[in-house]
Order: C-alpha cells, then sequence, then structure tokens
C-alpha cells in the first residue's frame, strides 16, 4: 500500500515567515517603526515593543502579530528599491 502524506499546512506558514525574517534581515529604515504604526493605525494593542519584538523574533511564530511582519516586508521593500533608485542616482 501507498502512504499518503497529508499536507502540514502550520509548517507551509512557518516556512513562509521564515522567509519573511530572511528578507527583512537587515533591510529596514531606522524609522521602521513608526512607518508600521502608519500602515496598523487601528491596532489600539500595538506598541513599540510589540513591533520591535516582532522584528528580532523574541517569539518563534509570532502568528498573532502576522501582520506587523506583513508591513515590516512592505517596509522593506521599500526601502530596498529607495537604496537601488540611490544607487543608480549617484552613478
Amino acid at each position: 500500500m501507498t502512504n499518503i502524506k497529508e499536507k502540514n499546512n502550520k509548517s507551509d506558514v512557518h516556512l513562509h515567515i521564515d522567509k519573511a525574517y530572511e528578507k527583512i534581515d537587515g533591510k529596514l529604515p531606522t524609522n521602521y517603526v513608526d512607518k508600521v504604526l502608519e500602515i496598523i493605525p487601528d491596532d489600539k494593542t500595538l506598541t513599540p515593543g510589540i513591533i520591535r519584538n516582532t522584528k528580532n523574533r523574541v517569539h518563534q511564530y509570532p502568528l498573532s502579530r502576522i501582520n506587523v511582519l506583513n508591513a515590516l516586508v512592505r517596509i522593506s521593500d521599500q526601502y530596498v528599491l529607495e537604496l537601488q533608485e540611490l544607487e543608480n542616482l549617484t552613478k
């Protein structure tokens, strides 16, 4: 008989989270906390400490703060594009 391997969605989510952390590693501006607060203005429980803890991966997988991680990835992407533009302008 063939063993059917079930797909584990939890580990798939963790892979995406790992990739997100790889993407933001070293690619965030110094004012990333303020930018996250601008992106997520409706969350009254969100504090600068929670944002820093999520960025520094204090908890192994912050599934409850996936919105913060998404905002960090957006900020990182924008920052990298701005750095590339600056590099192109100074050639």
